[in-house]
């Protein structure tokens, strides 16, 4: 069945929800947008154009009822206490309502529980965000080749995960792949959550040594900062995160004390190059881009001089030959990184082709190993 609502409504227009709005505008969507915000944030959200109409949430059903597509754009139990009164609302048929959690299985069932069978539910997880909040900080690129997790309580025959997956990859420019929402919930559990508690009991650990030897801290370099870095999250974000998929990390944190405990007993023994070279092979494995889950992009470095225009003049004669850069970066940190600025292009050819350009300007560019 095809997707293509004319009335979207969108509650909680902050950084997510404002995005998807802007997002949708920026590429051609021609329905109407409604926003359900705080008053704030509608104010903000219909001046800046991402909205066609702003209510309260008190007009939550009244709207609920008349569109065709509902985006739930709150913290993660928000959503789960939405979903609850959506269940006890009189919904149109076919309504398609989808979410923006980071965690899947507790939201998946709860909508299966209590939404009626003449809607249909598409869990969402967006890989994408930004360190600032609020509809103000709404772009429309945030989610351009982004990864986009999809968890439909059906999947069967019948059911519009596919196309509704089409729709935001068209009009928000995401890479979409459909997943079993407690597949979802352990994947993220092994690269995003266990390292995000990992990176906070790191610093906790640092701080401690800091304590007892003064001047800790700053002898941190830029490894220590790029393994912690996500530990300044506030825990306010980071709370519905961990609440909602206990069952997936605690086990991991239990092999991870395992691993270390075994690393203990190696390193005593004078025994750790195996695990050092099996940890070398596995990330290997890892996609170059985080944002190429599906679809991994190809980064290639260049050593270019720190001077003004070097990044216009670059993508300029990429421009001309029609190469489209799919990411940038500029390397503040290069430990083993023989390059200043690494790009991403969507294929291997792309990539070559990429490389000759630069270097007919005289630049040094290269695949990333």
């Amino acid at each position: 069945m095809e997707f293509n609502p004319r009335s979207i409504a969108i509650y909680s227009v902050g950084l997510l929800g404002g995005s998807i709005g802007a997002g949708l505008k920026a590429s051609g969507y021609n329905g109407k947008i409604i926003g359900l915000s705080s008053e704030a944030s509608i104010r903000i959200a219909l001046s800046l154009g991402i909205i066609d109409d702003g209510k309260g949430y008190d007009d939550f059903e009244e709207i609920a009822t008349t569109v065709d597509c509902i985006f739930l754009c709150s913290p993660i139990m928000t959503i789960i206490e939405t979903i609850k009164k959506l269940g006890k609302m009189r919904l149109p048929d076919g309504l398609v309502i989808t979410d923006v959690g980071s965690t899947k299985s507790e939201i998946v069932s709860c909508a299966r529980n209590v939404l009626p069978s003449n809607v249909e539910f598409i869990g969402g997880h967006p890989m994408a965000g930004s360190e600032k909040s609020g509809a103000g900080a709404s772009d429309p690129f945030l989610f351009q080749n982004a990864m986009y997790f999809l968890a439909p309580v059906d999947n069967a025959t019948g059911s519009r995960s596919g196309s509704f997956a089409s729709f935001i990859e068209r009009f928000l420019g995401c890479r979409t792949v459909i997943i079993d929402p407690v597949e979802h919930d352990a994947i993220v559990a092994a690269v995003s959550h266990v390292p995000h508690i990992l990176s906070v009991a790191l610093v906790n650990l640092a701080r401690q040594v800091e304590d007892a030897r003064p001047g800790t801290l700053k002898m941190a370099a830029g490894g220590f900062r790029d393994m912690t870095r996500i530990a300044s999250a506030p825990y306010s974000m980071w709370h519905d995160i961990l609440a909602t998929n206990k069952k997936a990390i605690a086990p991991l944190i239990d092999s991870y004390i395992a691993i270390l405990k075994e690393m203990k007993s190696s390193l005593a023994a004078d025994k750790l190059e195996a695990s050092f070279r099996a940890a070398a092979e596995t990330r290997s494995e890892i996609p170059q881009s985080n944002k190429g889950f599906i679809r991994p992009q190809f980064d290639i470095l260049v050593v270019a001089k720190d001077q003004p225009g070097i990044i216009a003049e670059m993508s300029g004669a990429l421009a001309r030959v029609n190469i489209n850069i799919k990411d940038i970066e500029v390397l503040k940190v290069r430990e083993g990184e023989a390059g200043t600025i690494r790009m991403a292009f969507e294929s291997r050819e792309t990539a070559d082709n990429a490389i000759s350009v630069l270097t007919s300007l005289g630049l040094t560019a290269r695949e990333r190993d």
